[in-house]
């Protein structure tokens, strides 16, 4: 009876299996933390799927079958050591060496891995990680061909200084989004033309300078643009930045598809080379891995973090009162590593992060409150009240309230950080140092 499964049932084992990966990339989709542009990779895999559903063979083939369950293990396993991204990622590559075993011998698979991964929530985490550095780029080279012009141009960090008015370098203008369409593009367009992976692995380091040219120039006309010297109206912001994406894809349409062709779909004969008891036991891994995290011991938060940290009393001269913290604030508070308190100092509500090493989880304010459904606009940089540095404020709405919101995060040595992927790379190399006071302060508006 195993021997006569059909092989999408396979695809259908191996997905049950890493379900807690599913769960949480459906929870990291539908909290507003993530841009939900991974549906889109999955819809084209399942495009893609349907479309080879005709040359699918009826049993899988053994040797890739075997690999995916012992990554799903791995991944089972490694519920308390790896990251959710982590773990997301190993099912991704399990679930698609299933569905390599059932297609024929010499279809290409890169285009397809590409979708995989692109079809993970991983736009925040690429923004926190790389988009600081990618910003520093962007932003220098910038600064460097509108000097070009008679504007003078002072970089600091990821923010432009052009003719004395500050001009955000933000996290839209690090490229991860429009990196993110240029591959998508590439991978889903080769994928659907069957493009040979070794045309498709010479070609993709092209697609990365496309989409870094393309972001360096979109970027510089946006500056020029919000410096005020070159008197773009206000719907000039976004029409400038959609055709320089769209240009950008269109050169990736035409570097994917340059001579590329279809590979004849031959289906390997069926051959019963899986004993019954060996397909068993896969199908019992499978089962295993299903039901190992309604048994697994449950992880607990490490007791360096529940260090008992003294808050403040005062607060840029203002005395504190404390504040009970919210249930959303309290989930939070029970995973972050470090002190969570709320305060109010008679006219804003002043929220105090203390962390002690560089963490993923000190989130910006930004994603906060776009998180609990508050609605962002008006981002801008300012100058620090009593203080040296930058910090980033903006207002949000809800519900017909409306707040001025202001964050940053101080080290040790006083040193502020507006931005917190540059915080979290100046602390990973040692530049600045712990602990480090995360400052949002929210004020009513009219």
């Amino acid at each position: 009876m195993i021997r006569r499964l059909p092989g999408w049932s396979w695809v259908l084992f191996a997905a049950l299996a890493a379900w807690p990966s599913w769960l949480w990339a459906a929870r990291r989709l539908g909290d507003g933390s993530d841009d939900p542009l991974g549906i889109i990779a999955l819809a084209a895999l399942g495009l893609l799927l349907w479309r080879d559903r005709s040359s699918l063979r009826a049993q899988p083939r053994l040797r890739w079958l075997c690999v995916a369950a012992l990554l799903l293990i791995a991944g089972a396993l490694s519920q308390s050591v790896l990251p959710p991204l982590l773990r997301g990622l190993i099912s991704v590559l399990a679930l698609l060496l299933v569905i390599l075993s059932l297609r024929a011998p010499g279809q290409p698979w890169v285009g397809w891995l590409g979708l995989g991964v692109l079809s993970l929530p991983l736009l925040s985490s690429l923004q926190f990680f790389v988009g600081y550095p990618l910003r520093v780029v962007t932003a220098e080279v910038s600064a460097w061909l509108l000097r070009l012009g008679s504007w003078s141009v002072e970089r600091q960090g990821s923010a432009l200084l052009v003719d004395g008015q500050w001009v955000m370098v933000d996290a839209p203008c690090s490229g991860i989004q429009m990196a993110w369409v240029g591959y998508f593009t590439a991978c889903a367009l080769a994928a659907w033309l069957r493009l040979p992976d070794r045309a498709l692995a010479r070609r993709l380091p092209l697609v990365g300078l496309l989409v870094l040219g393309g972001n360096i120039l979109r970027n510089t006309l946006l500056v020029w643009g919000e410096s005020g010297a070159s008197g773009f109206p206000g719907w000039a912001h976004e029409t400038v930045g959609l055709l320089v994406f769209v240009g950008v894809c269109g050169m990736i349409f035409r570097v994917i598809g340059r001579r590329a062709f279809a590979l004849s779909a031959s289906v390997e004969a069926v051959r019963p080379d899986a004993s019954m008891r060996f397909t068993g036991g896969l199908l019992g891994a499978l089962l295993l891995v299903t039901l190992w995290p309604f048994v697994a011991p449950a992880t607990t938060a490490s007791e360096s973090t529940r260090i008992v940290h003294e808050w403040p009393l005062q607060f840029e001269g203002r005395t504190l009162r404390p504040l009970a913290l919210s249930p959303v604030e309290q989930r939070f508070a029970e995973n972050f590593p470090g002190q969570l308190g709320r305060f109010t100092d008679g006219q804003r509500s002043i929220v105090l992060r203390q962390v002690l090493r560089p963490t993923r989880k000190l989130h910006p304010a930004e994603d906060c409150f776009r998180a609990i459904g508050y609605r962002i606009e008006q981002s801008q940089l300012r100058k620090r009240v009593g203080a040296e540095g930058l910090q980033r404020c903006f207002v949000v709405t809800r519900n017909g309230v409306k707040l001025q919101v202001c964050d940053y995060i101080e080290d040790a040595a006083g040193q502020s950080f507006s931005d917190t992927s540059a915080w979290y790379w100046s602390a990973l190399s040692g530049r600045s140092a712990g602990p480090w006071q995360a400052v949002t302060l929210a004020s009513p508006l009219p």
